[in-house]
C-alpha cells in the first residue's frame, strides 16, 4: 500500500470521533505528506487538504518527537508555521504514528476553548496514558490486514481505554440499546450491558436526552444518589449515525477540579500589592522575608485591607507555589458544616451526605497553602480539632477511621483582637500561639495617606479596560475628597467606588459629584433629621453587606452576626421606610 493511512481512513475517522466523544478534544490525523486523513470539529471539513508547512506536525514527522504545546500562537516552535498569524488553538498535542521504525503520520489533538484547556491541563497524567493507548491503537490497525482481527483489536483496546477513565461511559447502538458499560458505572450504579436504558435513567432525564436526540449536555442530574453531568455525542460512520457515547462526569469532582484549576491560575505576586506608604512597605517587607519558609503567619487587619492578597503573594513566592492555595472563610461556613468542609466525610456518615463521600479542603490542599480567613469566628469545638490536625499533620474524615496525612502551610487572618478573645475564653490559647508565630499587621487604608490616590488610579486603569472607557484621571477636588474620606470598608470599598465612578462618569475626569453619589453624601445636605440620616446609613450598610455576602437566609444570618445584631433586628431595619 502506497498510503497505509489512506487505506484505513474510515477506521481512523471512527477512532477520531470516539476520542472527541470521550475527551471533548478535537482530533486530526495527517499522513507523512501532511495530508489530512481524518478529523473532527473544524478539522472535519479539511479532510483531504494539507496541514500548514513548518507546523508542529511537520516537525513531529521529521524528529519523531511528541510536542505538547500550550498557546500555539505564541509558542516559539510555531513561529515559522505558515498559519501562525491565524492560529486560534489554546493547546495542541502532536503524537507520531509509527509503522515499525518508520513514521507514517501524526495524531493531533487540539483545544480551542479555555475551559477545555483548563480541564485538560488539570488531568494531564490521565490523558498521557489515554493518548498513548490511542496512538498504539492506530498503529495496531495499520499492522492488521484482516477486518475481523482489526475489529477484535478495536473492541479490546477501546474497552481498556474506557475502563481506565475515571468517568462513566455508556455506548448505545443506533436503536439506543446499551452496548457497552465501563467499569466505573458498573461499580457506581450497579448496571451492565443487559440493563435497559429505561432502568438506568430517571423518566424525565430520558425524555430530556430524547428531546436532544441524544446529543449535547444535560445536568447536573441525580442518579442513585450521585449527581452527574451527562454529555451525549453521536458516533457516525460514513455520515450515518451508528451509535451514541454517553459520558457521566461526577458533578462534585468537576466542581473540585474547576475550583483547583481556577485557584491555580490566580497567581499573585508582591508587585500586585500597590502602595508607597511606610506602613504598607513594612508589611510587604515582613511578608517577603518569611514567604519561602514554612512558618505559620497571622495577618491582622480590618476587613477589606487586602489580607487575602498578602496570603496569595506569600504562597506564590514560596516553594509551594505549584500546589493548591485554598482560602477558607471560617465565618461564612455554618457551624454544623465546618468540620465536613475542612476534613471531609465518608459515604453514609450522616443523613444527607453524598453517597460517595466528600474530600475535605485540608485533604485537597494537603501539600499546598491553606488560608484561614476570619479565624476568630471559628467555633471553640472546631478549634480543638484544627489544633490536633496542625500538630499531628493528619486528619480523619467524619465517619472514617483511617488517618490521612496532610501537611499544608497555614496562613490565618482576622480583624478581631485574638489576644483579648483568649483572655475572655473565646479562643484557645494553645491554638493562638500555634497560629501567631509571625504576626503581620496590614494597615487600614485611612492610615496609608497618598496610597489612596495611587490605588484609585490603579483601579481606574483596570476598570477603564474592562468597561471600554477612557477616563483620564481624577479632578483635584475628587482627590481631596478621596483623601478626606475614612474608607471604613478599606481597599474593597475604594475598589467598588472607582468601579461605580467609571460606569457613571460622563466627563474626562472623575468628578466629586459622581463620588458623592456613591458615598451617599447628598443625604447630609438635604436637611433630614439625625434619626433619618442614621436610618439611611444603616440601610446602606445592610445593602452593601447583602451585595457582598448574598440575600438568602444563611447570608442574612452571617450579616446579622457580623453587625452584632439579631436576625430579627436585621429584618426590621430592612423593612423600615
Amino acid at each position: 500500500m502506497d498510503n497505509i493511512l489512506e487505506e484505513i481512513k474510515n477506521d481512523l475517522q471512527s477512532i477520531a470521533e470516539t476520542i472527541k466523544a470521550i475527551t471533548n478534544v478535537d482530533v486530526t490525523i495527517v499522513d507523512e505528506k501532511l495530508k489530512r486523513i481524518a478529523g473532527t470539529g473544524p478539522f472535519k471539513e479539511k479532510i483531504g487538504r494539507y496541514a500548514p508547512k513548518n507546523s508542529a506536525f511537520e516537525k513531529a514527522l521529521k524528529t519523531g518527537r511528541q510536542y505538547f504545546i500550550v498557546n500555539p500562537g505564541k509558542h516559539p516552535i510555531c513561529a515559522s508555521c505558515e498559519e501562525h498569524q491565524n492560529c486560534k488553538e489554546e493547546l495542541e498535542l502532536c503524537i507520531p504514528i509509527r509503522n515499525g521504525e518508520k513514521i507514517i503520520g501524526i495524531l493531533g489533538m487540539s483545544i480551542f476553548d479555555k475551559n477545555t484547556k483548563i480541564d485538560f491541563l488539570n488531568k494531564q497524567e490521565d490523558f498521557k496514558n489515554f493518548e498513548k493507548r490511542f496512538s498504539e491503537l492506530i498503529t495496531t490497525k495499520i499492522n492488521e490486514k484482516k477486518l475481523g482481527v482489526m475489529i477484535e483489536y478495536r473492541s479490546s483496546e477501546l474497552m481498556t481505554l474506557i475502563n481506565s477513565i475515571n468517568e462513566g461511559i455508556i455506548i448505545l447502538d443506533s436503536q439506543n440499546r446499551v452496548v457497552t458499560v465501563n467499569k466505573y458505572l458498573k461499580e457506581k450504579l450497579n448496571v451492565s450491558e443487559k440493563t435497559p436504558v429505561k432502568s438506568i435513567f430517571p423518566v424525565k432525564l430520558l425524555q430530556e436526552l430524547e428531546k436532544k436526540d441524544f446529543e449535547g449536555e444535560v445536568g447536573p442530574v441525580e442518579i442513585k444518589g450521585i449527581k452527574f453531568v451527562i454529555n451525549s455525542s453521536p458516533i457516525a460512520v460514513k455520515g450515518q449515525r451508528v451509535g451514541t457515547v454517553l459520558v457521566f462526569s461526577d458533578f462534585s469532582k468537576m466542581q473540585e477540579s474547576v475550583y483547583k484549576a481556577s485557584k491555580m491560575s490566580e497567581i499573585v505576586t508582591f508587585d500586585d500589592i500597590v502602595g508607597e506608604s511606610d506602613a504598607i512597605k513594612y508589611a510587604k517587607s515582613q511578608a517577603i522575608q518569611i514567604a519561602d519558609s514554612e512558618v505559620p503567619v497571622l495577618l491582622l487587619g480590618e476587613s477589606g485591607t487586602g489580607k487575602e492578597l498578602f496570603a496569595r503573594a506569600i504562597h506564590f513566592q514560596s516553594s509551594r507555589k505549584n500546589e493548591i492555595f485554598m482560602p477558607i472563610n471560617c465565618g461564612a461556613i455554618p457551624e454544623t458544616l465546618i468540620e465536613s468542609e475542612l476534613f471531609g466525610y465518608e459515604k453514609g456518615s450522616f443523613t444527607g451526605a453524598n453517597v460517595t463521600g466528600k474530600i475535605g479542603k485540608f485533604e485537597l490542599a494537603k501539600d499546598g497553602t491553606i488560608f484561614l480567613d476570619e479565624i476568630g469566628d471559628l467555633p471553640l469545638s472546631m478549634q480543638v480539632k484544627l489544633l490536633r490536625a496542625l500538630e499531628e499533620k493528619e486528619i480523619v474524615r467524619i465517619g472514617g477511621y483511617t488517618p490521612i496525612k496532610v501537611n499544608p502551610r497555614i496562613i490565618s487572618a482576622t480583624h478581631k483582637d485574638l489576644y483579648q478573645m483568649v483572655l475572655e475564653g473565646k479562643f484557645r490559647e494553645d491554638l493562638f500561639y500555634r497560629l501567631n508565630v509571625v504576626p503581620i499587621v496590614i494597615p487600614p487604608l485611612r492610615e496609608r495617606g497618598y496610597d489612596i490616590i495611587i490605588l484609585a488610579n490603579y483601579f481606574l486603569e483596570k476598570f477603564n479596560k474592562i468597561y471600554g472607557k477612557n477616563i483620564k484621571g481624577f479632578s483635584k477636588e475628587s482627590e481631596k475628597l478621596l483623601l478626606s474620606y475614612p474608607f471604613p470598608g478599606n481597599i474593597r470599598e475604594l475598589r467598588n467606588l472607582i468601579e461605580y465612578a467609571v460606569n457613571f462618569e460622563s466627563k474626562d475626569y472623575i468628578s466629586p459629584e459622581t463620588i458623592n453619589q456613591r458615598l451617599h453624601r447628598k443625604t447630609l445636605e438635604e436637611g433630614k433629621t439625625l434619626a433619618e440620616m442614621v436610618k439611611n446609613y444603616e440601610k446602606n450598610v445592610i445593602k452593601e453587606y447583602m451585595l457582598r455576602y448574598g440575600s438568602d437566609v444563611e447570608s442574612k444570618k452571617l450579616i446579622a452576626k457580623k453587625l452584632g445584631i439579631s436576625i430579627a433586628t436585621l429584618y426590621r431595619k430592612m423593612a423600615e421606610e
